[in-house]
């Protein structure tokens, strides 16, 4: 169907980054780098992490933590057996002094002792969050669900399909495209395989259906045909090999503050 669902986030147009720490157009950005975990609990022992995570982040906040962690986990996609524990928005910088933090609190050492015997594998990146190319609601949006498109750079790819990426979201926010019911961003990780990510928010099921009109139909009509809006989807998808889409939800339950 042309090139309509090149992207499902095109077509919605969309922080697992997931992030809390949203940016609005005119404000200052915040800093770049999300650092997230992938988490995988042994098979049978959910139930049991979950318990230990719980234990693990009041440990966290009593201890005085000043970095702030979210938890998603995924509600369509290939691997169900998941947890993502993200934290936005810091530098370099901002990590340094964060480790340091943890090891003088300890905070390494309780996971450890509590939370890493129910742990199968992990994984850790970072993500560098594109603010200038994306549109986000500053405080993050009354978002229950998020629709994370990742696509895997091919090797010498060149610049060009990066530049029709930021053609994209140029166009978007200078005609008209960028509003409240059209948000989105873009990430690019940092280790493992070369991943850029577009991630689109939804509050319901109902905001995945397809946009009407499409992205596709709003681009041939800003550069005046569909041929050049196909020439620029063509740019785009050259340079990637493969792609996967996965819609994550965030579990506050395992973050909320303890009432006692």
């Amino acid at each position: 169907m042309k090139r309509a669902t090149i992207l499902t986030g095109l077509a919605a147009f969309m922080a697992l980054g997931l992030p809390h720490h949203g940016m609005a157009d005119d404000h200052e950005a915040p800093g770049p780098l999300t650092e997230v975990w992938y988490i995988v609990p042994k098979q049978g022992m959910e139930a049991q992490f979950e318990g230990a995570v719980k234990e693990h982040h009041k440990f966290r906040v009593d201890s005085g933590e000043t970095q702030e962690w979210s938890i998603y986990v995924p509600v369509i996609g290939h691997n169900m057996a998941i947890y993502q524990f993200r934290s936005c928005c810091h530098t370099f910088a901002d990590l340094d002094t964060y480790q340091a933090e943890a090891m003088e609190k300890g905070l390494g050492a309780h996971w450890n002792e509590n939370v890493h015997q129910y742990v199968d594998h992990y994984h850790r990146y970072l993500e560098r969050n594109d603010w200038e190319h994306s549109h986000m609601p500053e405080d993050g949006g009354p978002y229950k669900y998020y629709g994370v498109t990742s696509r895997v750079w091919k090797q010498g790819a060149g610049p060009g399909p990066n530049e029709a990426r930021k053609q994209f979201s140029k166009i978007a926010k200078e005609e008209g495209w960028a509003d409240d019911d059209h948000q989105w961003l873009w990430l690019s990780r940092i280790g493992g395989k070369p991943i850029m990510m577009l991630v689109s928010p939804m509050e319901n099921f109902a905001d995945m259906a397809p946009s009407d009109p499409s992205f596709y139909d709003f681009l041939s009509e800003k550069l005046g045909s569909e041929a050049a809006a196909d020439a620029l989807f063509e740019e785009f998808d050259s340079g990637f090999e493969s792609s996967d889409y996965t819609v994550w939800t965030e579990r506050e339950d395992l973050t909320a503050a303890d009432d006692d």
